[in-house]
């Protein structure tokens, strides 16, 4: 709770007492610390070993450090030498620059007050600033795969396109991913890059979609003049939620009861929070939708692919 105090008086010294020169990079740092006495000026010298300028290095606190340090009294001409080079190294400015506002720069970040978009954005960094490389475009899809190529892609915001690549990369690392995103950010045409992607590999992929929703994906896989994707020729199949509890009768030109449920590299679930809960009842003959997904579908496209 201390820290923006101390960054601000730390900030008024500077200002008012403090010259900060930084070394140039071919520049070894000097080992000698030289203090001046106002009363007895360029008679003191401390050389230090091991000296560290910082507050127990200093004698300021206590420290379990046991190095020593050597003052020198009455050491006028020794000192003068030594201060001379000290000038020299100060003044040069193939040697040594003026860094004072860049150190002030650094200590007022301590204390002052920022945005709340910029602490919002801060927040997300360190949070998931090792998740980053999962949006390397290049990584997971390289020129010459056709992806960057197609019309699903180049109809993505970066936004959309990030979203993408992540939910990719955790499909190969973790087997399944979810893309949770607000209404009204597209994450249809996200899930459909997302089959693209695999489409491109010669992957088999499922959507099961409720069956209100049914037409907003099959018209993708068709010639339709609704299709604006036309030209990428998707072939996924779709099928309803409702299906899933069915085993015979047709689904659109889809004979269920001898479909094969398991035949498929990925699968797609719209609308996915309808399967968050499970029927737990024992007494009953049939699986519910949930455990026909779990059992018949994802375990086995799981199986397929390891």
């Amino acid at each position: 709770m201390d820290t923006a105090f101390i960054a601000r008086e730390i900030a008024k010294l500077i200002t008012e007492k403090v010259k900060i020169h930084q070394l140039n990079s071919n520049q070894n740092a000097l080992d000698e610390l030289l203090v001046e006495n106002n009363k007895e000026p360029e008679k003191n010298i401390i050389v230090p070993s091991m000296f560290k300028f910082t507050s127990d290095g200093l004698g300021i606190t206590e420290s379990n450090n046991v190095s020593s340090m050597t003052g020198i009294i009455g050491a006028e001409d020794h000192l003068k030498l030594l201060k001379a080079d000290f000038d020299q190294v100060w003044s040069d400015p193939k040697k040594s620059k003026d860094a004072t506002e860049k150190v002030l720069e650094k200590v007022r970040t301590i204390y002052q007050e920022n945005s709340p978009e910029w602490i919002y954005f801060v927040s997300l960094y360190h949070i998931f600033h090792d998740k980053l490389e999962e949006l390397d475009e290049q990584d997971i899809a390289p020129d010459g795969s056709g992806f960057k190529d197609s019309v699903i892609w180049n109809k993505l915001y970066q936004f959309q396109k990030d979203g993408v690549m992540g939910l990719i990369r955790k499909l190969e690392k973790y087997n399944g991913a979810i893309l949770a995103d607000s209404v009204g950010l597209g994450k249809t045409f996200s899930a459909l890059a997302v089959i693209k992607y695999y489409e491109l590999q010669r992957k088999r992929v499922l959507v099961l979609a409720p069956k209100r929703l049914r037409d907003n994906w099959t018209v993708y896989t068709t010639p339709d003049k609704r299709n604006i994707l036309n030209d990428d020729y998707f072939n996924y199949t779709v099928l309803n939620h409702t299906d899933l509890s069915r085993y015979r009768g047709m689904s659109g030109e889809i004979k269920l009861d001898t479909f094969l449920w398991s035949d498929f590299d990925l699968v797609v679930i719209d609308e996915s929070h309808n399967f968050r809960n499970n029927d737990t009842n024992v007494n009953r003959e049939t699986k519910t939708r949930y455990e026909r997904l779990m059992d018949d579908i994802i375990k086995q496209v799981a199986e397929q692919r390891y």
